[in-house]
């Protein structure tokens, strides 16, 4: 009998992934999201908890100076070489173009609301990630906690940068991006490797 690649509780990274192609215009906001988050202050990053720890060193160029259990990962438009990185992560939060109504809308999804991204699909790695969701849950290594965090697209069509309604709500989005992450880490404190 096979055995999972990764058993769930071996699991203890939070796992930031952003998706998308940076040279069709706004499919690049998972990438700009990701670097937002990146760039944002120590302060922005303390746990609404009691839980002080102090910041650990850059052990990868993928981890936060101040969170070093934060993996921030640029997956581009890659499909099944995420398949480790969405195992090893306890929680998974996606930054990506999501389809909507009106562009520069900020998007958020959690738990089962997860499957809207292929209601709203938007580009073809979008699909790839909720197979690899499957996959992962087939196998025995999917995350215990599942967001995503985007933008509606105004433009994707081939040109670098973002469109002026993605880029005036990228800091509305980092935000929502951050608040996700700071209830993941204020409610399981040190269990994260």
């Amino acid at each position: 009998m096979g055995h999972a690649l990764t058993s769930t509780t071996e699991k203890r990274c939070i796992t930031v992934l952003a998706v998308g192609n940076p040279i069709l215009h706004d499919d690049g906001t998972g990438q700009a999201i990701l670097a937002s988050l990146q760039n944002q202050p120590q302060d922005c990053w303390q746990p609404k908890s009691q839980d002080h720890r102090s910041p650990g060193s850059m052990s990868a160029p993928s981890q936060h100076p101040h969170y070093p259990d934060v993996h921030f990962i640029d997956g581009g438009i890659s499909g099944m070489e995420l398949l480790p990185i969405i195992q090893d992560a306890s929680h998974l939060l996606i930054l990506d173009a999501i389809a909507g109504s009106q562009p520069g809308t900020v998007v958020s999804l959690e738990g089962d609301q997860i499957p809207r991204l292929r209601r709203a699909k938007l580009s073809p790695h979008q699909v790839g990630l909720l197979d690899l969701l499957s996959a992962t849950r087939l196998i025995g290594g999917e995350p215990q906690q599942v967001a995503a965090v985007g933008i509606v697209p105004d433009r994707l069509d081939p040109g670098v940068g973002l469109s002026n309604p993605v880029r005036s709500a990228l800091p509305d989005a980092t935000d929502e991006a951050r608040r996700i992450l700071q209830g993941w880490l204020s409610a399981t404190p040190h269990q994260y490797v």
